[in-house]
């Protein structure tokens, strides 16, 4: 675990300390540039000074220039060899073969020259490089000064800037502390920098998301509660009834209603398990390429019977087309459909299940010529539990809550409009076609 703000003071001190090392070792280079042209000018004009100013004989030498820039000329007759040198050095210079600037190393020193030769006199004028490094840090250190003064004001500055940069997260930390686990409001985000700003709406929205999904297993826990408390004390009257029968005829009839509540009540679980697993971010499931058609017909097979038990036509009209979805919710959503459609059609009804395409959109229809649904009712039949009144047929009521939740999870619609023949009731349901990819 590190700390924001020791990482950030760290790196800056650390960049500091680099650009400082750098800028140094630029500024040095750029004043040994200007020191070295500026001293080269001098020993030139040295040496040409003492050229204009002798007649070809050795002149007394005097000492040229200060302590500080040690420039020491060396004249020599070139017919006697004779040699003069303003400063005490064991050796003379060695005549260069190159006249003009040259180093040379002499007496363990690096030195700069310039020599030149006229008529029978060679002059030469030189300082050691040495000198030279020391004035040119001298100057860079001369220049770098004030820089160097300003460092501690720099680190000082920062560290108040990152502090109170990072004040807004240690207020943001501090108010998410002090929550109950229960208090899913969203966070403040006034005054609150850009970054900072993104993270508490990204907290924001996960706790809106969070607040929904606990809304949910609250309605679900409570509707659940609500629902098997009936079937379950109606199976504890059942085994009552089985145990009080006198008879074998009475106990079989009321073996055979326990059988038949034991039925109704494993249905409800199993729907209350599909709506629990389609609730949260099942969108997120990854989706395949599902032929409509082909589910379409496998829904009428396994369905067929059940039609016909009520001496119901059950026909389909279907195209080959494509979705992007989950195979079995799609499955299950169609099936929910159709034997809705059964169970509420009268005795030698029909239904039809089509599925076409309409735009960019393919269109899944259940129709019914059965009692219908009332236009003030067609909304709330996809609430959970709800059933309409006067409704006689079995059911909990979660059939179409749960075609209403994998239609939402496909990115479709649903609506509710009259069936076959201006009666009974069709169900659409538009889902996104499938695009293949290039």
């Amino acid at each position: 675990m590190y700390s924001i703000r020791d990482r950030l003071l760290w790196t800056f001190c650390i960049a500091l300390l680099v650009a400082g090392v750098a800028a140094t070792y630029m500024t040095f280079i750029s004043a040994r540039g200007e020191v070295d042209r500026f001293l080269d000018t001098e020993l030139q004009q040295i040496a040409l000074s003492l050229s204009a100013h002798t007649d070809g004989d050795l002149p007394e030498m005097k000492s040229t220039g200060t302590d500080e820039q040690h420039i020491v000329i060396q004249l020599r007759d070139t017919v006697t060899g004779r040699t003069h040198l303003s400063s005490k050095l064991s050796t003379p210079f060695p005549e260069p073969t190159i006249k003009g600037f040259t180093n040379i190393r002499h007496e363990g020193q690096t030195w700069r020259i310039f020599s030149l030769t006229d008529r029978n006199l060679s002059i030469i004028t030189a300082q050691p490089v040495d000198v030279r490094v020391r004035l040119a840090f001298s100057s860079a250190l001369h220049i770098l000064q004030p820089l160097v003064l300003l460092l501690p004001f720099l680190v000082v500055a920062v560290w108040l800037l990152v502090g109170q940069g990072l004040a807004s997260l240690n207020r943001t930390a501090k108010i998410v502390s002090t929550r109950s686990s229960t208090s899913l409001e969203p966070l403040p985000v006034n005054s609150l920098p850009v970054e900072v700003k993104q993270l508490v709406l990204a907290l924001n929205d996960l706790l809106a998301k969070l607040e929904q999904s606990l809304e949910t297993q609250k309605r679900f826990a409570s509707d659940a509660a609500h629902e098997l408390r009936t079937p379950l004390t109606a199976l504890k009257l059942q085994v009552q009834l089985a145990e009080r029968a006198k008879t074998d005829e009475s106990r079989q009839k009321a073996f055979s209603r326990l059988h038949a509540g034991i039925d109704r009540a494993t249905g409800l679980v199993q729907q209350l398990l599909v709506i629990a697993r389609l609730d949260p971010d099942a969108h997120k499931k990854p989706f395949v390429t599902v032929n409509l058609e082909e589910v379409l017909k496998s829904v009428v097979d396994e369905l067929t019977v059940l039609a016909q038990q009520k001496n119901i036509a059950l026909e389909s009209i279907s195209s080959p087309l494509c979705v992007d979805g989950m195979e079995n919710a799609l499955k299950l959503l169609i099936t929910n459909l159709t034997d809705n459609a059964i169970r509420y059609t009268q005795e030698g009804g029909r239904i039809r299940l089509t599925v076409r395409s309409e735009d960019e959109w393919a269109v899944i229809e259940v129709c019914d010529n059965g009692p219908g649904i009332a236009p003030q009712e067609r909304e709330r039949v996809f609430d959970r539990f709800y059933r309409a009144l006067g409704t006689k047929a079995q059911g909990h009521g979660l059939g179409l809550a749960i075609v209403k939740r994998i239609v939402e999870i496909h990115h479709g619609s649903i609506a509710v409009d009259d069936g076959l023949d201006n009666t009974g009731t069709t169900m659409r349901i538009k889902l996104p076609m499938h695009t293949p990819s290039r």
